[in-house]
């Protein structure tokens, strides 16, 4: 019920401030964000869900599972090894984006473990770690693999920045259970990580319900795009990121930060960077350019302007900075460190882009309050 009326809402904010007029073509050209990583083929008695590349340079890496219906006979030639039986009644998930999928679908109830419980902002999710119908199985090399096995999951719903080390998953796959990659945070463009609700559509018997809520959100953020682009003038320069011990990790333009700022009318400093990966830069190399930024959007984890000045002394020279132009992705977070945007924005692009608008361009939106961003003081 939250989900949809945060739909309606954003459809409203969109509504009010477009413009009157008619739009030329080329505003009309915009990216559908097709999801890249993953194939859903439909065939008789069963879907097949074929994972692709689903870790960084994983040079054509493709992982196939089976969705059948509990009483559906495997096809001839399947491994049962790699089938999933759905609906899925319990499940568990390894970082924050899949709850939020399962937020969005009203299927929290099936969650019987997670990855990290000090990193969660949902509430139901929340309540059901206090009540103990919910269990932290640990993070990455900490894994607690007796605790997995005892939960007895249908399935659980991996992710690796790397090939997975051996022996973590084959460890429980040898034990029955399930592992399905979720290669979602590779996506490039926003709507293609939201694309993957689909997947969780099909573990959860809501393939309907994932379809429609992917199409009102894609929606939303396509008459996003097409309105800035009619109305906007210039596009100011986005200085993203923050350096750390020295290093300054630039994300490349075609990643999914640098497509936001391009959809809400803005010039990333780094447009001429392009690349699967972040790349590492000296702080001095950055600064150069950053004494030209308009903006500076996501200052690492600061919640303050005084923090990022205490963090790099040489920040707080930065015109943007003096400023007081700096906005960062804290808007809600929970006392325990929880923050919203790693969760449920993978589902709301819509909502994301509108506060990028916001910021880059508040021309348009005057009347918008953010809704994952905040101003820095």
């Amino acid at each position: 019920m939250k989900f949809f009326q945060l739909i309606l809402t954003a459809t409203f904010l969109l509504c009010s401030c477009r413009h009157g007029g008619k739009v030329d073509e080329q505003a009309q050209q915009v990216d559908t964000g097709g999801a890249t990583r993953f194939v859903i083929e439909k065939e008789e008695g069963f879907t097949r869900v074929a994972v692709k590349d689903p870790w960084q340079n994983s040079h054509g890496a493709r992982l196939e599972y089976y969705l059948l219906p509990h009483d559906a006979v495997i096809p001839e030639g399947v491994s049962p090894d790699r089938v999933i039986r759905t609906p899925v009644s319990r499940m568990i998930c390894m970082s924050a984006t899949h709850i939020a999928m399962l937020s969005a679908l009203g299927s929290t109830d099936i969650l019987v473990g997670i990855s990290g419980s000090g990193l969660v902002y949902d509430s139901l999710v929340l309540d059901g770690l206090n009540r103990g119908t919910i269990r932290d199985v640990g993070y990455d090399g900490n894994l607690n693999h007796e605790l997995i096995v005892s939960l007895s999951p249908d399935v659980l719903i991996a992710y690796s920045v790397a090939a997975p080390s051996a022996g973590r998953m084959e460890k429980l796959a040898s034990a029955g259970i399930k592992v399905v990659y979720d290669a979602d945070y590779l996506e490039e463009h926003p709507l293609a990580r939201c694309e993957w609700i689909r997947v969780f559509g099909l573990l959860t018997g809501k393939e309907e319900m994932a379809d429609s809520i992917l199409a009102v959100v894609s929606e939303n953020y396509r008459e996003t795009v097409r309105m800035v682009r009619k109305n906007i003038a210039d596009r100011p320069e986005v200085l993203l990121g923050s350096p750390w011990e020295d290093v300054w990790y630039i994300s490349p333009s075609n990643t999914y930060t640098g497509r936001l700022i391009e959809d809400a009318g803005g010039d990333y400093l780094f447009r001429d960077l392009k690349g699967p990966h972040s790349v590492p830069f000296s702080v001095e190399s950055v600064y150069r350019r950053a004494v030209d930024a308009d903006l500076w959007i996501n200052p690492g984890s600061a919640g303050n302007l005084a923090e990022i000045a205490a963090s790099d002394h040489r920040m707080a020279r930065l015109p943007v900075f003096i400023e007081g132009r700096v906005w960062n992705n804290r808007k809600r977070v929970t006392p325990e460190g929880g923050n919203d945007y790693w969760e449920s924005a993978i589902v709301r692009p819509d909502i994301l882009l509108k506060d990028f608008v916001s910021i880059i361009h508040p021309e348009l939106m005057p009347y918008y309050q953010q809704y994952y961003y905040s101003k820095l003081q």
